[in-house]
């Protein structure tokens, strides 16, 4: 049963600001800019500590409130990001409504600090007085939250570092580039889309990617600068972010980019109504990444997810629309490398440039303040200087000084009725996003569903391969961005549904420089939950259920299907527990399962036996399994890679030695026969609360169904505040898989 909803006001000192019996706020107002401050009002007083480190990791400040131990995410922070004025800029050029939520919701979050009273036990705990929140607060945490959800790319030096490592292979002499192309394909025909080519635009139409061949290959590989791995992993850490990353990610913002979408048609649906499943998948802290609330005002009405710090529902429903995102995983991002030259030029094109120099005081707790000086050539950041081969490495990112666009397309969101208006706000977007929607039936206009791939794609230069750095200058420029109208999209598909988990938009959309799309693509696992005929509420909420106990988290393959048929028939003559565990595992990660820790165990194993006698395990068992994909050992095990990894032997032989080698890792790590082995489902874990299984699920989640009247429920564990009795109320619905309801407020 799901629980009854009682408001109450949370304050006698401040406005008075309704909330739920799950604490969420219900901001209702006579204006704009008085819904705004009410809404930064309620989230400060919901998670202030948690917007105070939010706003420092994004501006680089951490290290100046809490010591010297965050002072390497500060550096990498102000070697690449953006300055004040910077920050301004794209804040000036924000729409009236954009503008206006930042400075009402900033005067809101201040009106909550003005008081001492109010301030949360971390800054007294810390000594820290907090400073006035401003609008550049807000927009360097929204610009932190697209980058990280909305890029990808900038892989070309980990493919550098790749190159380099392959080479040192005796066996692969002669083969390299061969390897290198099954281990970082262009495109797979066979990895699933969210468009079905039947919905596809025609082929004259399509934007033209140039994909190259291996003379191509050659030639640009020959020009690269020589580069030792020692020079190249700190690079590759830095375009990475992994610093700010795992900072973020112990400090409870958001650190990981992930989410899945259901989209059903009013046709395809079984009660016939159209239906929105979002789960954006932001990793599991407590308190929570994100929050929700509910905003009413003159000519404003939504609800659903924000971000502390961010005004606005981000991922909701207003009373004709609803929509989610997932992280669209384009190459949005290129490494560009220049010849140095005398006092600290470049050269680019023939003509000698100087670097731009910004310099900013990293301010340290308890230690002397340092300068940190960001490097800048006309593309982008530099992100490695190599003086061994007198060349430099800048990042260079599509959306550049652009990234507040996308917060105008989701504004613009908010004020939308109709599909036209949806199109409309979302072609904004600069950055990766898959974006989906859904609206209500007026009349006799009927719900419609739909879906657009967002961002601003490069057309990159023919005659190079994008796997690899691009030289700096008119050669191999970018030639301008795929126009709107050619970008991925469908309206009402044929099929009457539309599904996503971070796949390929399109069959003819290529991989670039990072194989993110291979055939075992975890969306598989979606579908499967799915019916073949028409989809109840039911089937669709069974969705997240179930790939939660199909796929393990951070997974983006979904294996079982293509290595069941395999290990079944290659252990058929196999007679033992662990053999008849292998051979009876169904796919499903059951919590205290015996039978997933085996496979597990076997496709890890099977990964070795195939890879490590011809390539090595590329220095650690780790980067072994995040460089050869499961897809990829398909292919090998069907002979389909152009290196042959196996060296003539038989896959079923290969298969048996992979599974004796799982049973001695298995027996080794505990010699209790199979008892020990149980693994027990991955979990969510909120301090000292008792663990939540199956943590492969959205940090949110939320199910809207397309009546008139738009009805939706949603779930955020484990609750809406940081601290006190909204801290973890969230987490029995979480645990019985169940959702509580979204409203406007108190009338609803």
């Amino acid at each position: 049963m799901l629980p009854v909803i009682a408001f109450a006001a949370l304050s006698q000192s401040l406005p008075q600001i309704p909330r739920d019996s799950f604490g969420v706020a219900h901001v209702r107002a006579d204006s704009t800019d008085q819904a705004f401050f009410d809404a930064g009002l309620a989230v400060a007083q919901d998670r202030m500590w948690q917007m105070e480190q939010s706003r420092r990791l994004a501006r680089g400040k951490l290290a100046e409130a809490f010591g010297p131990q965050f002072e390497a995410s500060d550096r990498e922070v102000l070697q690449t990001g953006y300055t004040d004025e910077e920050l301004q800029a794209q804040f000036d050029k924000l729409s009236p409504i954009s503008k206006a939520a930042i400075e009402a919701y900033s005067k809101g979050v201040n009106a909550f600090l003005a008081d001492p009273k109010n301030l949360p036990p971390g800054y007294a705990a810390t000594g820290l007085k907090p400073a006035p929140w401003t609008p550049l607060d807000s927009v360097a945490i929204a610009i932190r939250l697209f980058q990280q959800f909305g890029r990808g790319g900038a892989g070309e030096l980990r493919n550098m570092a790749l190159l380099g490592y392959l080479g040192t292979r005796p066996k692969l002499k002669g083969r390299v580039l061969d390897a290198v192309d099954d281990f970082e394909w262009e495109n797979d025909p066979a990895s699933p889309t969210t468009v079905a080519p039947e919905d596809d635009m025609p082929a004259a139409v399509r934007p033209k990617f140039y994909l190259p061949d291996r003379k191509t290959t050659e030639a640009h590989v020959g020009m690269l600068p020589k580069l030792g791995l020692l020079e190249l992993l700190p690079a590759i850490r830095l375009a990475s972010r992994e610093e700010s990353n795992r900072v973020a990610e112990n400090l409870a913002l958001p650190f990981k980019a992930g989410s899945y979408c259901i989209v059903v048609s009013q046709k395809r649906s079984a009660e016939g109504v159209a239906t929105l499943l979002s789960g954006p998948q932001m990793g599991f802290r407590l308190p929570s990444i994100v929050h929700e609330m509910s905003i009413v005002a003159p000519g404003l009405r939504m609800v659903g997810m924000d971000l502390p710090g961010v005004p606005g529902v981000l991922v909701g429903h207003t009373a004709k629309v609803a929509w989610g995102l997932t992280s669209g995983v384009d190459d949005t991002d290129d490494i560009v490398y220049y010849k140095t030259a005398a006092d600290s030029g470049y050269v680019v094109d023939g003509v000698t440039q100087q670097l731009q120099r910004v310099t900013r005081t990293l301010n340290i707790k308890g230690a002397d303040p340092k300068q940190v000086t960001e490097l800048r050539t006309v593309d982008g950041p530099v992100i490695l200087s190599s003086k061994g081969s007198q060349s430099i490495f800048a990042r260079k990112s599509s959306y550049a000084g652009r990234e507040m666009e996308s917060y105008d397309a989701v504004t613009s969101l908010w004020q939308a009725s109709s599909v036209a208006d949806v199109d409309q706000a979302i072609r904004k977007a600069t950055m990766s996003f898959n974006f989906f929607f859904a609206t209500a039936p007026s009349g006799a206009e009927p719900s419609h569903i739909g879906f657009r791939y967002c961002g601003l794609a490069p057309l990159r230069a023919p005659g190079f391969d994008p796997r690899f750095p691009i030289p700096g200058g008119k050669s191999a420029a970018w030639r301008g961005f795929v126009p709107a109208d050619q970008m991925p999209h469908v309206l009402d598909p044929k099929a009457g549904l539309i599904t996503n988990w971070n796949n390929k938009p399109v069959s003819w959309w290529p991989n670039f420089d990072t194989p993110a799309w291979g055939s075992l693509q975890r969306v598989n696992a979606l579908r499967e939950a799915l019916p073949k005929g028409p989809i109840s509420l039911a089937n669709v909420e069974m969705g997240p259920w179930t790939i939660a106990r199909r796929v393990p988290p951070g997974n983006y393959e979904y294996e079982y299907p293509a290595v069941e048929p395999l290990l079944r028939s290659s252990l058929a003559s196999v007679d033992s527990v662990a053999a008849r565990l292998v051979r009876g595992y169904d796919g499903w990660m059951l919590d205290g399962a015996q039978s997933p820790t085996v496979y597990e165990t076997t496709l890890d194993a099977l990964r070795e036996e195939i890879f490590v006698p011809t390539v090595g395990n590329f220095l650690s068992a780790d980067n072994l399994r995040l460089v050869a994909q499961s897809a990829l050992m398909i292919r090998v095990l069907r002979h389909k890679t152009k290196f042959d990894y196996l060296e003539g032997r038989k896959p079923e032989d290969v298969v048996r030695a992979a599974f004796t080698r799982a049973v001695n890792a298995l027996t080794t790590r505990d010699p209790r026969p199979y008892g020990a082995w149980r693994m027990g489902a991955p979990s969510m874990v909120f301090g000292d609360q008792p663990p939540v299984p199956y943590s492969n699920r959205g940090t949110y989640i939320q199910v809207v169904q397309m009546f008139p009247t738009i009805i939706g429920r949603n779930v955020l564990p484990p609750g809406v505040a940081e601290s006190g009795p909204h801290e973890f109320d969230q987490l029995p619905l979480s645990r019985a898989w169940v959702y509580k309801p979204m409203t406007f407020g108190p009338a609803d």
